[in-house]
C-alpha cells in the first residue's frame, strides 16, 4: 500500500492516536458513500474534513464508469458528496471545517448551460468549472450550515510528483509524446524555483484547519494563506443565482448517478 510510510510516520509521531486508513476509488460516488458509511458508523463527530484528491487531464477527457469526467469527479462531485455525507458528524462538532485544497480565488465564467462539460470540455474548462463551481457551491452550503466554516484555497505551485506521474497513453504518437515530456520538464524547473515544498504546503493546510482566523462561512485562500477579497465573477454569479443554481445542478447529478446504482 502506496500510503504505509505515512502511516508509521503519523504512528511515530502520536503512539497514543488511533490512525484507520480508508481505501477507496474516490472518483466513483458509490465508493464515495461506501467510504464515508464506514466513517459514520464508527465516528459520533467529525472536526476537520480536508480533500486534495485530484489529477491533471492533459491527455484528455477520461470518463468514469458512473459517467462523469474524472478530472471534475475528483476535484468537485466526489469532495462535494462527501460534503454531504458526513454534514450529520461534521454538525456535532464545536467548530466543523471542510477544506478543498484546488484553486480558490481564480475562478473564471463557465458554460452556463453545460456545467459538466459534456459539449465543451477541455483542460482549462475542466480545471476553471471544478474551481468556480467549488466556490459557489460553498456560499451555497455556508448559508445552509451556518456553524461550518468551508474553505477553498489555491495551494500555489507545491513540488510534488503530481506532473511526474503524468504518462501519455499508449496510443499517443510521438509528437504528444515528446510534447509532454517538455512540459514536464517546463514545470519541474518553475516548481523548483518558485514552487513551496510539499511538507511547508502541508503545515498551510494545517493552519487553515485550525486556525481562529477562518470561522464559519466561505472562505477562499490563496497561497500565501490570505483571504481572497476580491469577488471577482463570483459577484456577478450570486446577482444571478450562481449558488443555487450550481447546487441544484449538482443534486441532480448525485441523484442521477447514484438511482443507478
Amino acid at each position: 500500500m502506496r500510503f504505509t510510510p505515512h502511516l508509521d510516520r503519523l504512528k511515530g509521531l502520536n503512539p497514543t492516536c488511533n490512525f484507520v486508513f480508508l481505501e477507496a476509488e474516490i472518483s466513483l460516488l458509490s465508493e464515495v458513500d461506501a467510504a464515508c458509511k464506514q466513517i459514520m458508523a464508527a465516528e459520533e463527530k467529525v472536526d476537520y474534513l480536508y480533500m486534495s484528491a485530484g489529477l491533471l487531464p492533459l491527455n484528455g477527457a477520461e470518463y468514469t464508469k458512473e459517467g462523469l469526467e474524472m478530472c471534475m469527479a475528483l476535484s468537485y462531485y466526489a469532495r462535494m458528496r462527501m460534503i454531504v455525507n458526513l454534514l450529520p458528524l461534521l454538525r456535532q462538532s464545536p467548530q466543523p471545517r471542510v477544506l478543498s485544497v484546488l484553486n480558490g480565488g481564480n475562478e473564471q465564467r463557465m458554460y452556463d448551460n453545460d456545467l459538466d462539460l459534456k459539449q465543451h470540455w477541455s483542460v482549462l474548462a475542466a480545471i476553471n468549472h471544478s474551481t468556480t463551481m467549488t466556490s459557489l457551491s460553498f456560499e451555497r452550503l455556508a448559508k445552509l450550515e451556518p456553524k461550518v466554516a468551508f474553505l477553498h484555497n489555491f495551494p500555489g505551485w507545491v513540488r510534488t510528483d503530481i506532473w511526474a506521474r503524468i504518462t501519455a497513453p499508449d496510443s499517443s504518437g510521438i509528437v504528444w509524446r515528446l510534447t509532454l515530456a517538455a512540459i514536464q520538464a517546463v514545470v519541474a524547473t518553475a516548481m523548483f524555483l518558485a514552487g513551496q515544498t510539499s511538507e511547508e504546503s502541508g503545515e498551510r493546510q494545517a493552519y487553515h484547519l485550525t486556525s481562529d482566523e477562518f470561522g464559519p462561512g466561505a472562505w477562499r485562500i490563496d497561497a500565501a494563506s490570505k483571504e481572497v477579497t476580491n469577488p471577482g465573477v463570483l459577484e456577478q454569479y450570486e446577482q444571478e443565482g450562481g449558488p443555487e443554481k450550481v447546487w441544484d445542478h449538482t443534486s441532480r447529478v448525485f441523484d442521477r448517478i447514484l438511482a443507478a446504482q
